[in-house]
């Protein structure tokens, strides 16, 4: 026979090439393989190695995850075992709904942690004995699907002269990244209705999200409107304030003086005009100036200045900015002429010129001076340049004040005529910011000028810095009537976790704008809204709405776009040179239609709608990342709200970022992202899901091919427990040979405590969503308690007793209980290990003949709670008291071996001098034999005097089958050579 050894961990691995054996030694008890092959070499006369029961399965040491793992995903899709999984009767659903993310392009490393993170709930609530139907989404509308088609042909928007021909194309390209990354999640072991995804470009989705529309329509949230939106001149498009990202940006810094268009009396005397100085990093935006702000309760000064450029100023800006100013501005000297208050400039009417006003030909020139509260004298001057048409807060101030939204500046980033003629055609941040700087500093009005980097806003999909510009658009109203009161409601009723989730989108909600619904882009779901040609009012009636919601259910949304310069007229009278919409409700009048698209945050935020069943609303979860506070979570909930007055779903879990090993941000640009292919192909997908498992998800977690040694090495002890339990139960059948619990020595009963302690602790922490804790009380179960415990304790029992002796299969049974209970809780981790355990646990039956009934797969076991009777609270203490004498015996063999006074635990005897009464008794109680097994010695008695632990040299020989050092050998003629005990074990 020959034999291959291997160490893994703590154990041995002895190959028979010849057989399908594998036995496992600890590399300090009794039966170490050089003892064994040394003993074999002597004992030339007779050999036992046939006699004991070593360990036999197909389940190979090496995973060689990247390799095998798709044969069990093929066995998974070729039996319908996700659908048999929740075809299973009398199980509450738990729905998990998906949140689509775009069809733009492989699958990174942040969708592979979201997507394992889904699939460990789906998994862990059937466990938990729960429907889990999961319906995988995409996103195929909008910028990122446009975009990407219009790079792959080379093309502008503008390009475009036939729209539903476009249209097609961006659905074939969204339906091909779909059937991409389809294939990618699946390879990472995800459960799904793959073959019946939902899509947002569908009929019926699309017909959904108009039917979310209509309602919130009918309600009077959705209004049209002209206010300053966020609008990237790249895509030029306006964006919700999901598409924004903050990045820094270097800016001009620049300081400029706006003199009073008439002396006031609130300055008094000066001996020049009194200019209020205003600072910004946007100089593009003061050809629309319309005011300066001023807080009503700040200290301001006139200040009498010499510049060195200009000599004397005088100088309007709050008292707390005059350092700093004096500073950028270089002032030579200064002289503070009056302090008073914002609201006395204000009350005063005082009316200041405009940035350009010096030009004759402007035909903007006074900047009325108003309150606003948000004005600080943290920062700039104190005096805030107001532009109603290039700024939130100025827009508001504008309305309240009545001032003229300017905005002169079109949907590309270039000056339009009311800018002047100087101007004009000049694109705003290359052109417009030098020119705009240059004319004021030949007028004198610019005192100063530098740069500065700032966090500033930028267009998500093109990184490109965007624009505020005041539009005609359409919006929902979040502030129309008790909305945003009934989502702070929605909010408090709701899961969050982590907690803090509920904080973020709270003060979200309580601060959001009105959302901006409308995107000036050619894929996506049309605005079904008409406009009367001849009247110019707005044709949104309900019967209108829901005409069209029928329509794109049956035909899909193309034909909005068919001819979009022909006017429409509804029923069944043509007219000629206009479109005839007989599926429409008759209405006079012609009628143009609108041509913007929805923003594609309206398609998702409408998901519930789409594709859940009316009884699945609201959903039990949605997960995605934190960055969805601001995006699809809060999309969701204000169409929700808005329509159905409630949350769309009950709790919400949220994960952060995948970084790289230093803690940045992945990006191709720094050439250090992680293809999740390449670790799957690498090291098997199920090392990746276990990565994720152990991941603090709540927090941004960092990964590298480095940082997945550890979750590697954990992989393989978890594998290593598997095929020890696997191969010492070959021979067990549960159906005839199992022990019943009160039958079971005391040892085996105490690891069926420890095991029914894991079993809810594992349940409790996967419905809590706390899956590192789940796996941490998995990997160290079988760490600690099985291979540094039971299983060695448990081995000379397993390998050296009679086929059938009660300890034997008592401790099979226990083996048995660990490997079904830790295939069904691991599964939802290690979904391809668990199968692949689960089916060699299936063939092992097969090939005995067993009469055991088992399902085709793990995700099909139904896994009974742990018996009750498992609960011992007095066996758990009484043995949690072994355990700590067992650690003291240990050391002291550990100690024993290093000064040399053995060799190994097995040539060892122990005598232990007890002082303590109560341990005394315990280890009295046990017996000798039972201790002897515990720490894996030749012998171990108590003793009344001498140190607590004494370790010496066992008397007698080594027994050539259990390699015991026993002082009975030869009390068989027929095998002289054995110890009593083995004799007897013979078969």
């Amino acid at each position: 026979m020959l034999f291959q050894t291997r160490r893994v961990g703590l154990l041995i691995r002895i190959e028979d090439s010849s057989a399908r054996t594998v036995s496992f030694y600890n590399k300090n008890d009794r039966m170490t393989n050089d003892n064994f092959m040394s003993q074999t070499d002597e004992t030339t006369k007779k050999s036992y190695s046939d006699t004991v029961h070593l360990p036999k399965t197909d389940f190979p040491m090496r995973g060689d995850l990247g390799k095998r793992e798709p044969a069990w995903l093929e066995f998974w899709e070729a039996n319908n075992i996700f659908e048999k999984m929740n075809a299973r009767p009398g199980r509450e659903p738990f729905i998990l709904h998906d949140g689509p993310p775009y069809a733009n392009g492989n699958m990174h490393i942040g969708h592979a942690l979201n997507r394992i993170l889904k699939d460990v709930v789906v998994k862990s609530q059937a466990l938990m004995g729960k429907k889990t139907p999961y319906t995988p989404g995409w996103d195929c509308h909008g910028l990122p699907i446009e975009h990407a088609l219009l790079k792959e042909k080379k093309m502008s928007k503008r390009a475009i002269d036939d729209i539903p021909a476009f249209r097609n194309e961006a659905a074939a390209f969204a339906n091909r990244w779909v059937d991409v990354q389809r294939d990618e999640i699946r390879r990472l072991g995800v459960f799904a209705d793959w073959e019946n995804p939902y899509k947002t470009m569908s009929k019926r989705f699309e017909s959904s999200v108009l039917k979310a529309f209509r309602l919130l329509y009918n309600q009077g949230f959705i209004y049209q409107g002209v206010k300053t939106v966020s609008w990237c001149i790249t895509c030029e498009t306006a964006l919700a304030e999901a598409e924004i990202e903050y990045t820094n940006k270097k800016s001009p810094s620049v300081y400029v003086a706006l003199p009073a268009a008439k002396a006031d009396a609130c300055f008094g005397e000066t001996s020049h005009p009194v200019e209020a100085v205003i600072w910004t990093t946007t100089p593009w935006t003061l050809p629309a100036n319309k005011a300066v702000a001023f807080h009503p309760k700040l200290a301001y000064v006139v200040v009498e200045v010499d510049l060195p450029d200009f000599g004397k100023r005088i100088l309007l800006l709050a008292q707390a900015r005059l350092e700093a100013v004096l500073k950028a501005t270089k002032a030579e000297s200064h002289s503070v002429l009056k302090t008073l208050t914002g609201k006395e400039i204000v009350d005063s009417g005082v009316v200041f010129e405009t940035p350009f006003a010096f030009k004759t030909d402007f035909p903007h020139r006074e900047s009325k001076a108003v309150l606003a509260d948000y004005v600080s004298d943290e920062d700039g001057t104190g005096v805030v340049h107001t532009a109603p048409g290039h700024g939130a807060d100025d827009y508001l101030t504008g309305l309240k004040a009545g001032l003229e939204v300017l905005c002169p500046v079109d949907g590309r980033g270039r000056f339009t005529d009311e800018a002047g003629p100087e101007l004009k055609g000049l694109k705003i941040f290359e052109e417009g910011n030098p020119a705009v700087i240059e004319q004021l500093t030949a007028a004198g009005r610019m005192l100063a000028v530098s740069k500065i980097e700032h966090s500033y806003q930028h267009c998500w999909r093109c990184r490109n810095p965007i624009a505020f510009r005041a539009t005609e658009q359409w919006f929902l109203g979040v502030s129309k009537g008790n909305l945003r009161k009934d989502l702070v409601r929605a909010i408090d009723k709701v899961r969050w976790y982590p907690t803090q989730g509920r904080e973020r989108i709270m003060a979200m909600v309580q601060s959001r704008p009105d959302w901006c619904l409308s995107r000036q882009r050619l894929w996506g779901t049309p605005i079904p809204i008409f406009t009367d040609v001849d009247s110019g009012a707005v044709m949104a009636d309900d019967d209108v709405l829901e005409a069209i919601e029928k329509k794109v259910a049956k035909d899909g949304s193309n034909f909005w776009f068919t001819d979009p310069q022909k006017d429409v007229v509804f029923g069944p009278d043509p007219v000629e040179g206009c479109l005839n919409w007989d599926f429409m409700p008759s209405k006079k009048g012609r009628f143009k239609r609108e041509t913007d698209i929805l923003d594609v945050w309206m398609d998702s935020g409408a998901s519930w709608l789409g594709v859940l069943d009316e009884d699945q609303i609201p959903a039990d979860l949605y997960l995605e990342g934190s960055d969805q506070h601001r995006g699809w979570f809060q999309s969701s909930l204000v169409v929700a709200v808005g329509v159905n007055g409630e949350a769309p779903y009950k709790s919400v879990l949220t994960h952060g970022f995948v970084l790289d090993n230093n803690g940045r941000a992945m990006s191709k640009s720094l050439g250090n992202t992680m293809k999740p292919e390449e670790v799957v192909n690498k090291l098997g997908a199920d090392v990746l899901r276990l990565w994720v498992a152990l991941t603090d998800y709540s927090e941004d977690v960092r990964l590298s091919m480095k940082l997945l040694g550890g979750p590697t090495d954990t992989y393989r002890k978890i594998r290593n427990t598997f095929k020890y339990l696997l191969g010492n139960t070959h021979d067990f059948d549960p159906a005839k040979d199992a022990v019943a619990y009160d039958a079971m020595p005391e040892i085996e009963r105490f690891v069926l405590n420890r095991l029914g302690e894991l079993d809810a602790g594992v349940r409790q922490a996967y419905s809590d969503f706390e899956f590192r804790k789940a796996s941490i009380q998995l990997v160290d179960f079988c760490n600690l308690t099985l291979s540094a415990f039971y299983l060695d304790v448990r081995k000379d029992s397993v390998y050296t007793l009679k086929t059938d002796d009660p300890t034997r299969r008592a401790a099979q049974t226990v083996m048995w209980e660990c490997l079904t209970r830790l295939t069904a809780l691991g599964s939802p981790l290690l979904s391809y290990t668990s199968e692949e355990a689960w089916l060699e646990l299936l063939r092992q039956r097969a090939e005995q003949g067993s009469s055991l009934s088992l399902p085709e797969s793990v995700f099909l076991f139904e896994c009974p709670l742990a018996p009750q009777q498992w609960a011992d609270g007095d066996l758990k203490a009484r043995w949690e008291n072994v355990m700590k004498i067992r650690e003291r015996l240990l050391k002291s063999l550990e100690e024993s071996r290093t000064a040399g006074t053995i060799g190994k635990a097995a040539q060892a005897r122990v005598l232990l001098n007890l002082k303590d009464e109560a341990e005394r008794t315990l280890v009295s109680e046990m017996g000798d034999e039972a201790w002897s097994e515990l720490v894996i010695v030749s012998s171990l008695a108590l003793a009344e005097d001498g140190p607590e632990i004494s370790v010496e040299r066992a008397a007698g020989k080594k027994c050539p089958r259990c390699w015991r050092v026993r002082e009975d050998l030869g009390t068989s003629s027929d095998d002289p050579d054995l110890c009593k005990r083995c004799v007897e074990q013979l078969p």
